[in-house]
């Protein structure tokens, strides 16, 4: 946004449910609490009609005038009062859309209408708002009902508006199937149609595909890859950078809009074996540097095309985030860099078998999902770090990346340490061009859920999000593949957010906000707490003879799994309470510190040491960290697992002597958090978590080979020689390098405009960490709020106007403790 733009929330808006695709880049609702959570599910505004039975613009059918709110209704209550002012009868706008190639009906395309009175100073670069939107049937034919007694009905502007299709304007403008600009309103591609003199009917289009399909031969000359290539435009002889996206997923129908309309060409490619590709899928084996490269390939293809200006960047989270880490190891020449989010490139400790012991619920469930069950057989084949995992382990070859990339993940992710050891090992030990050119941001999230405020049972802050994600990447892909000085490179490389505890209690706690560092991990003081007998935690070392603590494992009545990083919600994600689990099971043990006087910010690895024994050749640890919470809620921090056998190494098997004491190392990967004052610090120990993770059968038998199972009675030692404990890092945040963004109130001024409308104006700020600041606004509903993602730069001054009855907002930089909001519409 420029100083001073006024954006405009659309006149007629309806709430519609719609579900994420790769391209869905639209405002996102996180699910409430008992609500949707882990559907996925998204709501956008949309503008049109609301569903089923009222009209756009207008009020209840057969009702004239505008609707009375009564003080003290809901906020969706008073939206719909405030947009649905139904008019008592309503004119037709039709047509039908056709494919310029075939002449054929094109169902499922968006046609835009806006009244000419919207449109007003609009600059000749500016897209113009689009009011109401449409979709083509099957038929390729679209309908609007609009009321003609709304002002400026004599002179309305009809565009088609989808991404996966050149609008008519093709010849006017670079950007294919979004809203015209202003220049354009003079092209026969824009319809004028006047609705006062009646029905419009007969508006038709006739467009082209922006999709250009390909079968893309890889180097073993016999497999060819199903390939999508998105175009800004169709004019002859234009080139542009291109961002490359391999997924085993569906590819989607569009690319996503903010790509194509910043001059990017976009292709979208299925791994090998996925939907129209050929061949096997050997589940990333073909995506790196082994026999097939299949990765390389097609950077390569792409820079080879006449679309291509030779720089090729990578995009993508979770599955397509794995196969950029996997082409980066390969090094094609045309790649330029990447932006790697929710991903690894070690499977062993990362994905497959962490700790040593199988994850069973994620890779079984997702493979099943995959139809790929049958590289079970070879996962189950390599149980120990070997020889197989080494080919594959992009740890090995750091020299060979040759990129800056942007890794992107969350504390609660599936692959968080992939996130933060990736970063860190190419950061120092990558090739030339990689070395000191990555960036790292970490937020306190699940899976893939960089937009919301809701993680597990917690409900953070709202600057918890990622909420400047769309400009912080395209000011990345700008300053490496166009050159541009976007700035990015002068923050600090690694953003992370130092969690506290939910909201409400987490408004005024420590903890909550945003990080600007050097590096990761930063520099911290390892503080050992002691495990005492009687369940006492302590940074006391145990006295001589201290004792010891027993319990029994049973493998056919494991541990549940309950939270925790996880990729799905059935056995539960992110922060939840472990009391249903440490609280009524026998086999799980705790130790707690007293309620802490004083704050307590750790930010780092976590190691947990265990002298321990068992009465059988083998066995697993699990060791959690819980934060305890004053109302005596027992949150989860971080959770992992070891299997007995490989004490000494991943890389052999060493089966236990019953009852001799072993030192146990368990990794329990790397956080972010500030305990406060009056919570507690708790470590339970077990030795299941399962569905998460495979049983133990606690024989000794060769891995997923065992004829029985056999119940363990384990115990832990607490004495001055075999002293068993957790190791924090703890942070002095007075010594920590780098900068918080300060908090800011960023001078807002409310006032009702003529009509209703409201405008929200606010001042410029300067940051010294860099900070970019945003807007959240929408309906005054804490559980649901609208984020509005358009982020706006320090220097800015802007205005928001919305004829939205009780608005909500709050402004905050991506990094404060907090902003000065959420403030409601007096």
């Amino acid at each position: 946004m420029r100083a001073g733009r006024r954006w405009r929330a659309p006149p007629g808006g309806r709430w519609e449910e719609v579900f994420p695709g790769a391209n869905e880049r639209e405002e996102i609702f996180p699910s409430a609490p008992g609500g949707i959570r882990g559907s996925g599910a998204r709501r956008r505004l949309v503008a049109g009609p609301p569903r089923p039975s009222y009209n756009a613009g207008g009020s209840a059918p057969g009702r004239g005038g505008k609707a009375m709110v009564r003080a003290g209704t809901s906020c969706f209550a008073c939206l719909a009062a405030c947009l649905a002012v139904l008019p008592a009868a309503a004119e037709e706008l039709s047509g039908t859309v056709t494919s310029e190639e075939t002449g054929q009906p094109l169902a499922g395309v968006t046609v835009g209408v806006t009244r000419a009175s919207s449109t007003g100073g609009i600059g000749a670069g500016e897209a113009i708002p689009v009011e109401w939107t449409a979709a083509t049937d099957a038929d390729g034919n679209y309908r609007f009902d609009l009321d003609p007694g709304l002002p400026g009905m004599d002179r309305l502007y009809v565009f088609t508006n989808d991404e996966a299709h050149f609008n008519e304007l093709y010849d006017a403008v670079d950007t294919s199937g979004l809203a015209p600009k202003g220049r354009d309103l003079g092209e026969p591609g824009v319809r004028t149609v006047d609705l006062t003199a009646g029905p419009a009917t007969g508006i038709d289009f006739q467009i082209a595909s922006s999709r250009r399909f390909e079968m893309v031969l890889m180097r073993d000359g016999t497999t060819h890859l199903a390939t999508d290539v998105w175009l800004p435009s169709r004019r002859p002889g234009l080139v542009w950078p291109t961002l490359l996206q391999r997924t085993p997923y569906q590819r989607p129908d569009a690319p996503p809009r903010r790509f194509v309309a910043a001059d990017y060409a976009v292709v979208i490619q299925n791994t090998r074996g996925r939907f129209e590709s050929e061949g096997v899928d050997d589940v990333f084996d073909d995506d790196g540097w082994l026999e097939n490269q299949d990765g390389y390939d097609t950077v390569e293809w792409i820079a080879a095309q006449s679309f291509s200006d030779g720089q090729v960047g990578t995009y993508g989270g979770s599955a397509p985030g794995i196969t950029q880490y996997l082409v980066a190891g390969a090094a094609p020449p045309h790649l330029v860099c990447a932006v790697a989010e929710v991903a690894t490139a070690d499977f062993y400790h990362h994905m497959n078998y962490p700790g040593g012991e199988f994850r069973k619920h994620m890779v079984e469930t997702w493979l099943a999902g995959q139809g790929s069950l049958h590289k079970l057989d070879e996962i189950f084949a390599h149980p120990d770090e070997d020889q197989y995992w080494d080919e594959r382990n992009l740890m090995n070859r750091l020299g060979s990346v040759r990129i800056p990339i942007l890794h992107i993940g969350g504390w609660y992710d599936i692959f968080s340490q992939g996130t933060v050891r990736f970063f860190h090992a190419l950061q120092h030990q990558g090739g030339e061009g990689a070395r000191l050119n990555q960036k790292l941001v970490v937020g306190p999230w699940t899976h893939g859920a960089k937009f919301s405020p809701w993680q597990g049972e917690l409900t953070y802050p709202l600057d918890s999000i990622f909420s400047d994600y769309d400009d912080f990447t395209m000011r990345w892909y700008d300053f490496w593949l166009k050159g541009k000085d976007t700035g990015i490179m002068d923050e600090p490389p690694a953003r992370y957010y130092v969690m506290g505890p939910g909201l409400p209690e987490g408004a005024g706690a420590p903890g909550n906000f945003w990080r600007h560092a050097p590096d990761w991990p930063p520099p911290a003081t390892p503080v050992r707490y002691y495990l005492h007998p009687g369940g006492v935690l302590s940074t006391d070392p145990p006295p001589p003879g201290g004792g010891e603590t027993i319990y029994v494992h049973d493998p056919n009545d494991p541990v549940p799994t309950r939270g925790g990083s996880n990729l799905y919600e059935d056995i539960g994600k992110g922060p939840m309470d472990q009391r249903p689990v440490d609280d009524a099971r026998a086999d799980v043990v705790v130790w707690q510190t007293p309620p802490l006087a004083q704050p307590l910010e750790i930010s780092g690895p976590i190691t947990a040491v265990l002298y321990a024994a068992s009465d059988r050749p083998d066995t697993d640890w699990v060791v959690k960290l819980e934060d305890v919470y004053p109302d005596g809620r027992a949150m989860l921090v971080t959770d992992l697992i070891l299997m007995a056998r490989h004490r000494i190494s991943f890389r052999q098997e060493d089966l236990l002597a019953p009852g001799q004491v072993y030192r146990f190392e368990v990794d329990l990967w790397d956080t972010s958090i500030t305990f406060p004052a009056g919570h507690a610090i708790r470590i339970a120990v077990a030795s299941s978590n399962y569905p998460r993770f495979e049983v133990n059968p606690q024989t000794g038998e060769p891995f997923h080979q065992h004829t029985h199972t056999e119940v363990a009675t384990n115990r832990i030692e607490h004495s001055a020689t075999e002293a068993s404990y957790v190791e924090l890092p703890v942070v002095d945040p007075a010594e920590v390098t780098g900068c918080r963004p300060s908090e800011h109130v960023l001078g807002l001024m409310l006032r009702r405009l003529p009509g209703g409308e409201i405008e929200l104006r606010w001042d410029p700020v300067s940051d010294a960490c860099h900070a970019r600041y945003k807007v959240y606004a929408g309906l005054a509903r804490p559980e649901w709020p609208w984020i509005v993602r358009r982020p706006i730069a320090a220097t800015e001054q802007t205005t928001l106007v919305t004829d939205a009855e009780g608005l909500f907002w709050q402004v905050v930089s991506q990094g404060t403790d907090g902003g000065n909001g959420p403030h409601g519409v007096p």
